[in-house]
C-alpha cells in the first residue's frame, strides 16, 4: 500500500512538471484531464488492478510528457505558420522590409544613388557655395568667364574667405607602360581641394608646378590600379605633369564628371583666355546667416563700372538629396487629409475588450508601416533619380520630387486601407465579406457589408451610405465563447492528442 501511495506521489509530480510544458492557455484543462485520469487509476481496487503497464501510476504518468511534446509542437507549428501566413501582420512586415532591404541594395549598387545617400565629405559644407550667373541651371554648366573669377579673387575678399575656379576639358593622357586614353580632366585652380577641405588628401610636389589627381574609378579603369603611379610623371597633351594622389570617387560630388583634376597654378591659368567659362566655388562669409532656399543673389560691380548679377547656390542644398525628399514628404502629407479619409474606424474604449497593450500593439504596427513605407519610397525615388541623372543633380532633384511625392501620397493611403481592414487584436486582414441589409432601407436598419477575423476575436460592419447614426465603420468584439466557431482560433482539447 504504502509502495502504490508513493507511485501515485510521484506520478502527481509529474503531471504538474508535464503541465509546464503545455501552452499557457490550454495549461488548466490539460492538467485537469490528467490528475481526473490518474485519480481514477490511484483509486482502482487492486484486486481490478490490469496486468497492462498502464496500470502503474508512474509509469502512466510518463505519457503526460508526450501529449505535452506534442501539444507543443503543435502550437509552434501553428504560431508559425499564422505568423507569416497571408494576411498576417508579420507577412506584410516581412515584404515592406525585403522592399526596403533590395532598394537599399539597389541604391550601394548605383554609385550617383549611394554618393546622393552619403553626407557631403566636405567639412563646413553650410558656407560652401557655386557662383552661377544663371540661377541652379547655371550651376551644371560651365557658366562664369575666367575674367571674372579673377576679378573676384582681389575685389570680393569681403564677401569670399576662398574661391577657386574650375573647367572640365577632354585632354590625351599617356603615362609610360600604360596606353594613351581621353579623359575627362578638370583644369582647375591650385586652392581647389584646400578650399573643399576634404578628409586627409595628400598631395606629392610643390603648389607652383601642376599637379594631376586622379580619381579612383579612371585609375581601376585605365590604370588597372598600378600602385606605382602616384609619383610619376603623365604626358598631358604634351605637357608633363606630375601624379599628386588619388581622389576617392564619393570625395568629388561638384558638378561636372571628371576623371582627374589638373591642378595649375595662376601663371597657368591666367594664359587661357579670359572667355574661357567655367565653375566657381567658394567659401562665404556670413556662414552664419544661411541663404534663403538655398541661394541667394548678389549684385557685384565690375571693373568697367557694370553691376551684374550672379547666384550663389549652397552645396549642400544643391547636392543634398534629404532636403527633397523632406519637401516631398510634407507635400504628401498636406495632399492626404484632401484624397481620404483620416479615421480608422469606431473601436470600442473598454479595457476588458481591448487592452492596452493590443491598442499599443496596433499603433505600433501602423507606425512602423509609415516608416517602412517613407525608406522605400526615399531609396526607390533616389534610384531613379540619381542612377540615371548621377552628372545633373539639378535633374536628379526633379526627377525625385515627381517620383517620390505621388509614391508618398498612395503609399500613406493603403496604409490607411490596409489597417481599416484589419482585426485590432491579432492585426489579421478580415475576410469573408458578407452584404447586409438592403439598400432601400438604410434609414431604418443597417446596411452595408460585414467582415469577421478568421480567429473569431469579432466583427467589422462598413456602411455602404454613411448616416448620423451609422457614420463610420464599426468593430464588434466577441467573446471566447464564439472562438469555437473560427477554426483558427481553437485550441486542442483534451483527448484529442
Amino acid at each position: 500500500m504504502n509502495r502504490r501511495w508513493f507511485g501515485s506521489a510521484l506520478a502527481r509530480i509529474n503531471v504538474h512538471a508535464a503541465s509546464l510544458l503545455v501552452p499557457h492557455v490550454d495549461r488548466p484543462s490539460w492538467t485537469r484531464e490528467w490528475t481526473a485520469e490518474l485519480h481514477h487509476l490511484c483509486h482502482v481496487p487492486e484486486d481490478e488492478v490490469p496486468e497492462s503497464e498502464d496500470a502503474n501510476p508512474l509509469e502512466f504518468s510518463f505519457g503526460a510528457y508526450n501529449d505535452a511534446f506534442w501539444i507543443r509542437c503543435d502550437r509552434l507549428r501553428a504560431d508559425g505558420l499564422s505568423g507569416l501566413r497571408s494576411g498576417s501582420a508579420g507577412r506584410c512586415g516581412l515584404l515592406l522590409a525585403t522592399a526596403a532591404c533590395a532598394a537599399l541594395l539597389i541604391c550601394f549598387a548605383l554609385p550617383g544613388a549611394r554618393n546622393a545617400l552619403l553626407l557631403l565629405p566636405y567639412r563646413n559644407s553650410g558656407d560652401l557655395v557655386i557662383i552661377s550667373s544663371r540661377g541652379y541651371g547655371g550651376a551644371q554648366s560651365p557658366s562664369i568667364a575666367l575674367a571674372d573669377y579673377e576679378e573676384w579673387t582681389t575685389d570680393t575678399a569681403n564677401l569670399y574667405r576662398e574661391i577657386a575656379f574650375y573647367r572640365p576639358t577632354i585632354k590625351g593622357v599617356h603615362l609610360a607602360q600604360h596606353d594613351a586614353v581621353r579623359l575627362s580632366v578638370a583644369q582647375a585652380s591650385d586652392n581647389l581641394l584646400r578650399l573643399l577641405d576634404l578628409p586627409a588628401v595628400p598631395l606629392l610636389g610643390d603648389a607652383s608646378e601642376s599637379r594631376l589627381v586622379l580619381s579612383h574609378s579612371a585609375w581601376v579603369a585605365h590604370y588597372y590600379e598600378d600602385p606605382q603611379m602616384v609619383g610619376s610623371t603623365v604626358d598631358i597633351d604634351g605637357r608633363a605633369v606630375r601624379i599628386a594622389a588619388i581622389l576617392p570617387d564619393s570625395d568629388w560630388r561638384l558638378p561636372g564628371k571628371v576623371d582627374a583634376l589638373l591642378l595649375e597654378n595662376p601663371q597657368v591659368l591666367a594664359a587661357l583666355p579670359s572667355q574661357t567659362r567655367g565653375f566657381v566655388v567658394a567659401r562665404i562669409r556670413n556662414s552664419a546667416f544661411p541663404p534663403p532656399r538655398g541661394g541667394w543673389r548678389r549684385m557685384i560691380e565690375t571693373r568697367d563700372g557694370v553691376t551684374r548679377g550672379f547666384d550663389c547656390i549652397s552645396v549642400r542644398h544643391l547636392l543634398g538629396q534629404p532636403f527633397v525628399f523632406l519637401f516631398a514628404l510634407l507635400l504628401a502629407s498636406l495632399a492626404l487629409p484632401a484624397t481620404t479619409a483620416l479615421p480608422l474606424g469606431d473601436y470600442p474604449r473598454r479595457r476588458d475588450h481591448l487592452p492596452v497593450s493590443v491598442n499599443a500593439r496596433r499603433w505600433i504596427f501602423l507606425l512602423a508601416k509609415f516608416a517602412l513605407v517613407i525608406v522605400i519610397v526615399d531609396l526607390c525615388s533616389t534610384d531613379i533619380a540619381y542612377g540615371l541623372y548621377s552628372s545633373d543633380p539639378v535633374t536628379a532633384l526633379y526627377i525625385q520630387i515627381a517620383t517620390a511625392f505621388p509614391a508618398l501620397l498612395f503609399g500613406f493611403r493603403w496604409i490607411l486601407q490596409d489597417q481599416r481592414k484589419r482585426c485590432p487584436e491579432c492585426l489579421r486582414l478580415l475576410s469573408s465579406p458578407a452584404r447586409v441589409g438592403q439598400a432601400s432601407c438604410n434609414f431604418l436598419s443597417w446596411n452595408g457589408t460585414e467582415l469577421f477575423c478568421v480567429r473569431g476575436h469579432g466583427l467589422l460592419h462598413i456602411p455602404e451610405l454613411p448616416t448620423s447614426w451609422f457614420g463610420t465603420q464599426r468593430w464588434l468584439c466577441l467573446d471566447a465563447s464564439w472562438r469555437s466557431l473560427f477554426p483558427d482560433g481553437c485550441s486542442p482539447s483534451p483527448g484529442m492528442v
